[in-house]
């Protein structure tokens, strides 16, 4: 399948809107924006973020936060976006309606890029929302519901599709320092969450993490947080990644990690196939 490219007109820099605040749609829009784009992204509020050291997700609760060197800021004003997103002071972080914003970006949004991870969801068509649709991991396939879907299975993560669809999820962990799923501490029940650790802690297998309803949630491993759930008082569904436990010395817990950051420059060159001239800024 060949895809026409956009051609550019004018010297405003284009806005790349990312639906999504973990790490992957972090280092996409992180990606993005150092390479001269006007970054806006949406939070999914039913797709907690775990590692926030590692997101841009932060500027939502902080106003402001950093992803190694690169700022992200709070807006709340759809109107606002682009012109927020132009000024390329941050990464434009944002809490509002997902319909809301693509209507104040429509026209202006050159390319929406879905990577909010919903592995067993179906996704919608979103060709018609943007000039050009990019669909990151499970459940996109070039040509039907995105222009160009992203891989993201271990070993293939960051391939480009152009036709069909993207792999179907394993289940399976990347291992790190040899714990797979282990690593994670998972939601048994539905009910509100209330952490007690922050990333970049190490505790020991057993140690209380938080507490899930009236119970609370133990460390499954020795290890570092690498990443746990902001506090979630309306809840959080049952089997719901709460916590991840990194058993590595010195494991880090903020900056872009590597898997997120070959998918990240897996949409980069898409969006450099689709929209191949760079705009001229002063």
């Amino acid at each position: 399948m060949h895809i026409q490219p956009i051609r550019l007109h004018n010297d405003e820099p284009p806005i790349a809107l990312i639906l999504g605040t973990g790490d992957i749609a972090s280092a996409i829009g992180r990606e993005l924006f150092l390479a001269r784009w006007g970054v806006v992204m949406l939070r999914d509020e039913a797709v907690p973020v775990m590692r926030r050291g590692m997101a841009f997700d932060d500027a939502l609760e902080d106003g402001v936060t950093q992803l190694d060197g690169v700022w992200g800021a709070r807006a709340a004003l759809p109107e606002m976006l682009p012109t927020l997103a132009r000024g390329r002071e941050a990464v434009v972080v944002a809490r509002l309606d997902p319909a809301v914003v693509i209507a104040a970006c429509r026209g202006v949004a050159r390319v929406l890029i879905d990577a909010r991870m919903r592995k067993y969801a179906a996704p919608a068509d979103l060709r018609p929302l943007a000039d050009r649709a990019i669909g990151v991991g499970p459940g996109f396939a070039a040509g039907e519901n995105v222009d160009v879907a992203i891989e993201t299975l271990p070993g293939q993560e960051g391939d480009i599709i152009s036709h069909g669809p993207t792999a179907t999820p394993t289940g399976r962990s990347v291992p790190l320092g040899g714990a797979k799923e282990e690593r994670f501490a998972c939601a048994l029940i539905a009910g509100p969450w209330d952490p007690w650790v922050v990333p970049g802690t190490w505790v020991e297998a057993g140690t209380p993490l938080g507490f899930l309803g009236e119970r609370k949630l133990y460390a499954p491993i020795d290890g570092c947080v690498r990443g746990i759930v902001r506090p979630m008082p309306n809840g959080v569904a049952r089997g719901a990644k709460l916590a991840e436990l990194d058993p590595r010395p010195g494991a880090p817990c903020t900056g872009v990690p590597p898997r997120a950051g070959r998918i990240a420059a897996g949409v980069q060159r898409a969006v450099g196939a689709l929209l191949p001239v760079r705009p001229v800024l002063a």
